[in-house]
């Protein structure tokens, strides 16, 4: 502990709230027996004996966590910790530990208590501040003891099969047996008029027409259970389960007020809820054998995509999953095209551009493709190519992965060239300065092969490496245009946001922060010997070619992550709100620190463009 200046302290606490609030007699009163500590990033405080008291952040960054070191809060300059052990005695066992080097005003604790009774509004204030942190750390409980995939509060509307398959009273059991046979389902409604009249499972079959040797002629209204348990669709899946399990039951019709059959809940929907998981999400891609049941397995996308950000996997690794997941769709769409088209008359690869080349996709990503053919194809092989990309490019758009707004879809035929075709277009690309050429340089230069033998795509990228070797004025013009856009920092860092419109006063996470550092990946990326993919191995190649520091490259990682995470959690809220995915963010919805270190993040990216600039445009005016 150090000596203290008081009146540079109550200078300090005059504009801070809530002291600000206080008299200038009760702050003299509250700042008599303050100390000041000097707190080493990474120090921990236990909040015990005479450090069982308020304290208050005149420079610095900490986080509080709980005894088993899960994250409860993070506070910077001008906020307080040990609020809890003043007010309860700390009964969580809550911790500070210093993000940076900090300074703190630690307050006597009976004087603050003295306060607290003597200032309502001042101790209203920390009994707010006490009851945020407690949600906060009761939200951390709860992801700790329940799995994140298991949503019991999801509406069942958003798990149940809205595709009926159904019969008629009349019907005889081997018709309705073969029906759900064909279908590949375990149970079929009885309707008359629209009107459910009963169910016959699997099991029903089972015991009351195998197992007494019943006749396969037999009508299906002797066989059926009559008015079976149902649940509406807006109810809860926590319902759902408890109602099946008191009924003993597997199959839960889901019934509107008006007695119109919406859905049908099966145990085995809700077992998929609750392990939704990519690995099971894959197996069932590949299981369907039609577009429809992609798309309707593909309505679990953004639950998945949900489930991932809850868990706090990585913002990489949520990229790498769901390309993943994106490649095997691709490949499921292009065996059912050819399933549908025939055998394709010679070989080809189809090529992903874009996030899904560079493995960060997120909610609402769009399809970046195309098709490499293995020579030129005659009229008739042109028209099969032709029908297979839109049988692919619809069925993903059918699946949730929107069309490209810019048609760079395989659909389009400028797309669709042999390895000569695309090898003389990056040739083109990396000799002409256009605005076009440069557009097209960050979307197809992010290149990956995700069906057919990837070898001619190997040697087509070896090719434009050679070319940009070949080419300082490509790499320099490329430099222009990734240092053209600034971070929105302003000369007193103050945040740059949306002037006008729908996102007013808001900033775009996407086009003004990550693109930033992708284009800047990508210029190091494409400078490099050997090529990578996505954007953070990229600048990791970087560091072993020696074309970047160690420093400056762990900065830049370190603000793609940030912005990524920023970005998926707002797309993540929205979504959730309103059903659509927006990468823009109102910084004032961030605390302190979170402003804090979302400037810093932007200065990072603006410096590594000063870099940049130095090392790609000398000698360029």
């Amino acid at each position: 502990m150090a000596a203290i200046d008081i009146p540079e302290v109550h200078k300090f606490i005059e504009s801070t709230p809530p002291f600000a609030s206080l008299s200038d007699q009760e702050r003299k009163q509250l700042l008599s027996g303050v100390a000041m500590l000097y707190v080493r990033q990474g120090q921990t405080l236990v909040l015990e004996e005479e450090a069982a008291t308020v304290h208050l952040i005149r420079r610095g960054a900490c986080e509080i966590r709980t005894p088993k070191d899960g994250l409860v809060d993070q506070i910077a300059d001008g906020e307080c910790f040990g609020v809890s052990s003043v007010m309860a005695q700390n009964p969580d066992g809550l911790k500070v530990v210093a993000m940076e080097d900090s300074l703190v005003y630690r307050f006597n604790r009976s004087r603050f208590q003295d306060m607290l009774k003597q200032n309502d509004a001042f101790g209203l204030f920390f009994e707010h501040t006490q009851l945020h942190r407690r949600r906060k750390l009761s939200r951390r409980r709860d992801s700790e003891l329940a799995s994140p995939a298991l949503q019991l509060s999801t509406s069942i509307s958003h798990i149940m099969t809205r595709q009926l398959v159904q019969a008629s009273p009349s019907e005889r059991v081997q018709t309705i047996a073969m029906r759900m046979t064909e279908a590949r389902v375990s149970s079929i409604l009885i309707l008359e008029e629209e009107s459910l009249l009963g169910i016959v499972t699997d099991r029903d079959l089972r015991s009351r027409i195998l197992a007494l040797g019943g006749s396969a002629q037999a009508v299906v209204a002797d066989i059926m259970t009559q008015s079976p348990v149902t649940l509406s669709p807006d109810a809860l899946v926590m319902q759902a389960q408890t109602l099946m399990s008191e009924s003993n039951i597997h199959h839960l019709p889901i019934v509107e007020e008006t007695g119109k059959v919406v859905g049908m809940l099966t145990a085995a929907d809700l077992l998929r809820h609750q392990e939704l998981s990519p690995l099971l999400f894959i197996n069932q891609i590949h299981r369907q054998t039609s577009v429809e049941s992609l798309a309707r397995i593909c309505q679990q996308w953004p639950t998945l995509i949900i489930n991932l950000i809850v868990t706090d996997m990585k913002p990489a690794d949520i990229g790498k999953v769901l390309a993943t997941v994106s490649d095997n769709l691709t490949k499921r769409l292009i065996e059912l095209a050819v399933m549908a088209l025939g055998k394709a008359p010679m070989d080809f690869q189809f090529l992903v551009f874009g996030s899904q080349a560079r493995q960060d996709q997120s909610l609402g990503s769009d399809q970046d493709n195309g098709l490499m053919l293995e020579r030129a194809p005659d009229e008739t092989e042109a028209a099969y190519f032709a029908d297979l990309s839109e049988f692919v490019c619809k069925g993903l758009a059918s699946c949730g992965i929107r069309l490209c707004p810019g048609n760079i879809m395989a659909s389009n035929p400028q797309w669709r060239k042999t390895q000569q075709g695309w090898q003389q277009a990056f040739a083109q690309w990396i000799k002409s300065a256009a605005p076009s050429a440069l557009l097209h340089a960050s979307i197809f230069f992010d290149i990956r092969c995700v069906f057919g033998d990837d070898a001619p795509v190997k040697r087509l990228i070896k090719g434009m490496q050679v070319e940009v070797a070949q080419n300082s004025m490509f790499l320099a013009t490329l430099t222009r245009t990734a240092i053209a856009t600034k971070p929105p920092l302003g000369f007193f860092r103050h945040f740059l946001l949306e002037s006008s419109g729908e996102h007013k006063h808001q900033l775009d996470l996407k086009h003004q922060g990550l693109a930033l550092i992708n284009d800047l990946s990508r210029l190091y990326g494409l400078s490099c010997k050997v090529y990578r993919e996505s954007t953070l191995e990229r600048i990791e190649q970087a560091i072993r070619e020696q074309l970047i520091s160690v420093d400056t490259a762990r900065n830049l990682m370190d603000a793609w992550d940030h912005l990524n995470g920023l970005r998926l959690e707002a797309q993540s809220r929205h979504w959730q709100m309103s059903g659509t995915a927006s990468a823009y963010l109102d910084p004032k919805k961030l605390s302190p620190l979170e402003r804090k270190h979302l400037k810093t993040t932007f200065s990072i990216i603006s410096d590594v463009q000063d870099i940049a600039q130095q090392r790609f445009l000398r000698g360029y005016s």
